[in-house]
């Protein structure tokens, strides 16, 4: 059953915990302390260390099965090459929601069955947000064509600026009224930075409880592979943030794996 514990700061800050959760917690792989130099490459060979959660325990109490999937980009990305494919789901069908605010990647998803797709942002509240695609550091899993990413900032709807104007909605009263704690709920999250808005707005609001198991990547300022010595200026945020945002949510209980 799930609890909440008040803290003395003006809004509730909820500590997670599911009966033997904790336990489940310090069993999952340990997060990767040195800053890798080759970041992509040594998060997918980590993959073979990831203890997922529904290989440790039984999850057929659970009413239903959620995957959501937080800047999914294509079908055939991380829905298809990695949850549909790898993670276990002990015979359980799981409702999947992709969640992309990229036109680009929009119209593939009209013939999926099994998939509901939400074109908007993921974010701290409803509002109007400017969509920027980042064309200096492409990757596409699919096909190996060049995708530059896609970063959301806050902005006056209907000037866009260098990007395109989306719409970003509460991210956190989205799962309240969607899952409930009967569920059993997966959220991949790849938000390009925005995940150190999100993340503490999912605690704050008690919202990261629905979530049983969370694969995040969390985007920093890597080692620039044209320039030694010179770091992206692309995130402020650094390695040893991005450790701190792992560690503190394991601490409340969130089963969380470091994600690329």
């Amino acid at each position: 059953m799930m609890k909440q514990i008040e803290t003395t700061n003006e809004n509730s800050i909820y500590q997670c915990s599911i009966e033997g959760k904790q336990e489940l917690v310090k069993k999952i792989e340990p997060v990767i302390e040195p800053e890798p130099l080759k970041p992509w490459i040594t998060l997918k060979k980590n993959l073979i260390n990831v203890k997922y959660l529904p290989a440790m325990a039984d999850i057929s109490y659970k009413q239903n099965y959620v995957y959501i999937d937080v800047g999914a980009r294509s079908y055939g990305s991380s829905i298809v090459s990695w949850f549909k494919k790898q993670y276990p789901k002990q015979n359980k069908s799981f409702d999947i929601y992709a969640i992309e605010a990229d036109k680009r990647f929009l119209d593939q998803y009209k013939s999926k069955k099994g998939v509901t797709l939400l074109p908007y942002a993921v974010w701290v509240k409803n509002e109007s947000l400017i969509f920027e695609i980042n064309q200096t550091a492409p990757r596409d899993n699919d096909n190996g064509n060049k995708r530059g990413m896609g970063r959301i900032r806050p902005g006056e709807s209907g000037k866009s600026g260098s990007g395109d104007v989306v719409q970003g909605f509460d991210f956190a009263e989205w799962l309240k009224n969607t899952v409930s704690e009967k569920d059993f709920v997966v959220v991949k999250m790849d938000v390009e930075g925005s995940e150190f808005d999100l993340i503490p707005w999912l605690v704050e609001t008690g919202a990261i409880c629905l979530i049983d198991e969370v694969f995040l990547e969390c985007h920093y300022n890597r080692w620039q592979k044209c320039c030694p010595g010179v770091r992206s200026p692309k995130y402020e945020k650094t390695y040893v943030q991005c450790l701190d945002l792992f560690v503190s949510l394991r601490r409340r209980g969130v089963l969380v794996h470091q994600w690329w």
